[in-house]
C-alpha cells in the first residue's frame, strides 16, 4: 500500500486516535467532568468501538471496493472481528498502564455490542452513500 492510499483512511485513523485518547489517558475529560447517567461509560464504549468499525468499513469501501459493488460480507465480518480483538487489547492495556483506569469485562461487552450494531447498520448506510442498490 502506498502513502496516498493510507492517507485516504484518515477517518479511521482519526477515530482510532480519539478512542486511544479516551481509553488510555488517565482523565480524558479533565476535572471538569459532566455528570452522566449510570452506565453512560458503557454507551460511550459502544459508540467508540462501533464508530471505529464503521469508519473502517467506510474507508474500505471508499478505497478498495469497486464502484457500484456493495461492501462484501466477509469484509464486514473481518473488520468486526478485528475491532473486537482490538477492544480486548485496549482494555488489557488500559488496565496495565497504572494510570487509575481498570480493565472491565463489561466495557468489552459494551464494545462488542457497538461493533455488532455497526456491522448491521453501517453497511446499508455506506451503500446508500455510494448509491448502491440492493
Amino acid at each position: 500500500m502506498d502513502i496516498k492510499t493510507l492517507l485516504k483512511w484518515w477517518p479511521t485513523a482519526l477515530t482510532l486516535a480519539v478512542v486511544l485518547y479516551a481509553t488510555w489517558w488517565p482523565d480524558p475529560m479533565c476535572e471538569n467532568t459532566i455528570p452522566l447517567f449510570p452506565g453512560a461509560d458503557k454507551l460511550i464504549h459502544a459508540i467508540m468501538m462501533g464508530g471505529l468499525a464503521a469508519a473502517a468499513m467506510f474507508d474500505y469501501k471508499r478505497t478498495v471496493v469497486t464502484r457500484g459493488v456493495r461492501l462484501p460480507i466477509r469484509v464486514i465480518g473481518t473488520i468486526a472481528v478485528a475491532t473486537a480483538i482490538f477492544s480486548i487489547i485496549d482494555e488489557i492495556v488500559q488496565g496495565e498502564m497504572d494510570l487509575g483506569r481498570t480493565c472491565d469485562f463489561y466495557d468489552i461487552l459494551a464494545d462488542w455490542g457497538g461493533i455488532t450494531i455497526a456491522a448491521l447498520m453501517a453497511p446499508p448506510v455506506i451503500n446508500r452513500i455510494f448509491r448502491i442498490k440492493k
